[in-house]
């Protein structure tokens, strides 16, 4: 069977940890991704699961990147703000 070649830019970072764990595991880079590949053409779907966030949880994932959170002293604090909302 003919092969492709893939060309795909990896952070170093996460690429050396990456085949770190896959040469404990047994496995080359390229094989995982096989692998990998290969699990999407028999299931239809990939290995995890990916999830959209609805607008709400978009809006507060803004509001935390822009530091516009509430912050509590302490765990009893948060808990006595949220029963008086």
């Amino acid at each position: 069977m003919p092969n492709t070649i893939i060309h795909t830019p990896i952070d170093t970072v996460i690429d050396a940890k990456a085949k770190l764990v896959l040469s404990n595991l047994g496995l080359s880079m390229n094989e995982a991704i096989t692998l990998f590949l290969n699990h999407i053409v028999e299931n239809k779907k990939i290995p995890f699961s990916i999830n959209i966030p609805n607008k709400e949880t978009l809006a507060a994932i803004e509001d935390a990147r822009n530091g516009d959170v509430e912050r509590y002293a302490s765990l009893e604090a948060m808990w006595t703000d949220l029963e008086n909302d």
